[in-house]
């Protein structure tokens, strides 16, 4: 059994190992997935009387893979929000933290390959957040968005869906926890359930599923930054005794 409630303007989490359902929520509530039992509703409109044109207009929802298409960054930015002007594309490529690599390159004309292949995924996932920033819809569907990209553009991208939350509906659904610690709520799932709900203190504070999983994340993130201090600490040896 799945039971959430997502506040307007709130910040709202979504967190569990991988395969235990939080892309299907993300699904479900973006409509691609159909036939559901139960209620979903937004405000008090069943999801499923809900035209698809009538929910892309209510929400919009950012994946960890999201596609850029050949062509330019006004281009691809445009397909958000077509009327788009200029000075709203720059708006978002500022408030997305990429308008300083694009400035150095060609702005808003700056060329993309295929699926963006001449961008770093950091970049990319930029990129696709100002486009998905002009689409200004009330509500914000964060699905692993920063899965798979470096530490910089992660905290960035993390910088503004902080600054997104105070102003719209953000849902986040994350497998880093680190991620999730400023949130107003987070749901934890477990084989497609919801095991436990609550802030980040409280949920600490139960000694179950959450604080297992915060608890073992932190400990191979402190392993990680310990091994890589030691490499690199070895190479400097090395390099001094040659």
């Amino acid at each position: 059994k799945i039971s959430m409630e997502i506040p307007p303007k709130g910040f709202v989490c979504l967190v569990g190992e991988s395969g235990c359902g939080k892309s299907t929520i993300a699904a479900l509530l973006t409509g691609v997935k159909k036939g559901y039992k139960g209620h979903i509703r937004v405000g008090d409109t069943e999801l499923s009387q809900t035209s698809e044109a009538a929910i892309m207009e209510h929400m919009t929802l950012v994946n960890h893979n999201a596609y850029l298409f050949k062509g330019t960054v006004r281009e691809n930015l445009r397909m958000a929000a077509p009327k788009a002007t200029d000075a709203e594309m720059i708006r978002a490529i500022k408030d997305a933290n990429v308008y300083d690599f694009l400035m150095s390159e060609d702005g808003l004309d700056t060329m993309i390959a295929e699926q963006g292949q001449n961008l770093s995924g950091g970049q990319r996932q930029r990129i696709a957040l100002a486009r998905a920033l002009l689409h200004d819809t009330p509500m914000y569907i964060f699905d692993e968005a920063t899965s798979n990209i470096d530490v910089e553009s992660e905290e960035m991208i993390m910088e503004t869906i902080h600054r997104l939350a105070g102003v719209k509906t953000v849902l986040l659904i994350s497998h880093r926890l680190a991620n999730v610690v400023d949130a107003d709520k987070i749901y934890v799932m477990d084989k497609g359930k919801i095991k436990e709900a609550g802030t980040h203190a409280e949920l600490m504070m139960r000694n179950g599923l959450y604080k297992s999983l915060y608890q073992s994340q932190r400990d191979l993130e402190n392993l990680t930054a310990e091994q890589s201090r030691e490499g690199l600490e070895n190479l400097a040896v090395k390099g001094g005794a040659a």
